[in-house]
């Protein structure tokens, strides 16, 4: 399950962590539209070529796997920590939704075949 902190501050960001970050999909998580300035994703797990993939919905809607089309899908290599910075902000418009998968693309896919956990930092 996602934790999510505001930080009340000059610089008013949120940051998200989830730490089992799963194929059940979590939607409008800031209850807000935004850009994401920073995103880590973790894979741990034993250190086979591979990926897992972070996909994630510009939507406040509750994501159906089997309908929605992801609107960024990000590639995480097994056993890797992977870094994005987006120093313009990747625009989300509506709000936040995201999943975990086994599958790129636009398919539901299952669980990943690694552990991953995410950090988002969001505004």
């Amino acid at each position: 399950m996602p934790t999510v902190n505001k930080q009340s501050t000059r610089v008013d960001f949120s940051q998200l962590t989830d730490s089992l970050a799963s194929n059940t999909a979590v939607s409008d998580v800031f209850g807000a539209g935004g850009k994401i300035y920073f995103l880590f994703v973790s894979s741990s797990g034993t250190a086979a070529a591979g990926f897992d993939f972070l996909k994630l919905y510009d939507t406040k809607d509750q994501v159906d796997l089997a309908t929605d089309a992801p609107d960024f899908v990000f590639p995480i290599t097994y056993s890797k920590n992977e870094v994005f910075h987006f120093p313009d902000g990747l625009t989300i418009s509506n709000g936040l939704g995201y999943v975990a998968s086994n599958t790129g693309g636009t398919g539901a896919g299952s669980n990943p075949n690694r552990t991953l956990s995410i950090q988002m930092v969001f505004k």
